[in-house]
């Protein structure tokens, strides 16, 4: 099995096959054998520091431990399907599960259907539980009420360069920001407000993130590519947590040396991603291309002609848009006319003419 599956689409991929084995073949089968190995291995892996693994169906969605997992289509589809067909909603795997149980349930469940759900200890049945909080989008005020941003937050606070990245957190925000900030909703009445210098870095990335999805779906984007754009801009300036903090926050002029570390955060950003698996190769790209001008200006120095990716405009636009908004140490933040004046300033120049025009028209409604 690749190990550049996480631990979530190991499991769901092992009780596919497990689930397939057992309905085309007998329990005996050496491939239903293989397939029940296989999960009761991963589980035995989760168990080491959970007691529990919850999966489940909502909305023909799958979800891990409540949060939906994404990027391993037909796989998804198909086990929502096997689930469906004997009428379960919910699996939740207890901690001492083995090999022998685990068999027993699915021979009985998907290759007899003779649902017995009192006779497994360490595998319990039911409906799905959702947090009721999380699906009230009336008693969500800010993107930082999700819990998948202070899960995301706190990752990128501990972020160490000589450590992999949890990028499980970047698909559960990416997941929670399609779910309740869709197509219809302004994402201005959602930005979250950045209370200290310290917290600027990582509470603008969420909120870039935020524009970036909204603006990418004014456009018409959707499905796969709206994800990576989603997980492009929460990793656009990943770098600049890897430059030192006293000369990020600095209220006072930079050096012209300090302006060069401070411009490094992009190459930074890229080597860092590149060492991490599942990243998508345009999250990479805008890392590198965020503060590259329309008109070839910007950093870091580029080739004559080159033009930075749509993505990357597209995320360059809404990063600017936030950081003109917020309050930085160096000026007060700016009212919303006074921004739409800058973007049309910068248009043609610094920025896309059309994406702007683009950006304005969803903003202004």
């Amino acid at each position: 099995m690749s190990t550049s599956l996480d631990k979530n689409d190991q499991i769901l991929l092992a009780l596919l096959g497990a689930i397939n084995s057992i309905k085309l073949y007998s329990d005996k089968h050496p491939q239903a054998i293989l397939y029940v190995e296989r999960v009761v291995t991963i589980l035995s892996e989760i168990f080491q520091t959970e007691e529990e693994l919850n999966i489940g169906v909502f909305n023909e969605i799958i979800l891990v431990n409540q949060k939906p997992v994404i990027g391993i289509g037909k796989v998804s589809q198909s086990l929502t399907k096997a689930l469906n067909q004997v009428d379960i909603d919910q699996i939740v795997f207890l901690k001492g599960l083995e090999e022998v149980e685990f068999a027993v349930f699915l021979k009985e469940t998907f290759a007899s259907g003779d649902l017995k759900s009192s006779d497994y200890p360490h595998i319990l049945l039911g409906k799905i539980f959702i947090d009721k909080r999380g699906i009230n989008k009336d008693k969500v005020e800010s993107v930082l009420d999700l819990d998948s941003s202070q899960n995301f937050l706190l990752m990128l606070k501990n972020l160490d360069v000589n450590k992999p990245m949890n990028f499980n957190t970047v698909k559960s925000l990416s997941a929670d920001m399609m779910e309740f900030f869709g197509y219809s909703v302004s994402p201005l009445k959602y930005l979250s407000d950045i209370k200290s210098e310290d917290e600027y870095t990582y509470v603008h990335t969420i909120n870039v993130a935020l524009l970036s999805m909204s603006f990418a779906e004014h456009i018409g984007i959707s499905g796969p590519l709206l994800l990576d754009i989603i997980y492009a801009a929460l990793m656009h300036d990943v770098g600049k947590i890897l430059v030192p903090k006293e000369i990020l926050n600095k209220t006072g002029p930079l050096t012209p040396k300090e302006f060069e570390i401070i411009k490094s955060h992009t190459l930074k950003g890229v080597m860092y991603l590149c060492n991490q698996q599942e990243m998508p190769r345009i999250a990479i790209l805008v890392a590198l291309e965020h503060h590259i001008k329309y008109n070839g200006g910007g950093y870091p120095t580029i080739d004559y002609g080159w033009k930075p990716h749509f993505v990357s405009q597209l995320i360059s636009i809404a990063d600017i848009y936030d950081a003109l908004r917020s309050n930085r140490p160096y000026r007060p933040p700016l009212d919303h006319e006074q921004i739409l004046g800058i973007l049309r300033y910068d248009a043609g120049i610094g920025l896309n003419p059309v994406l702007v025009d683009i950006f304005i028209d969803m903003i202004s409604k």
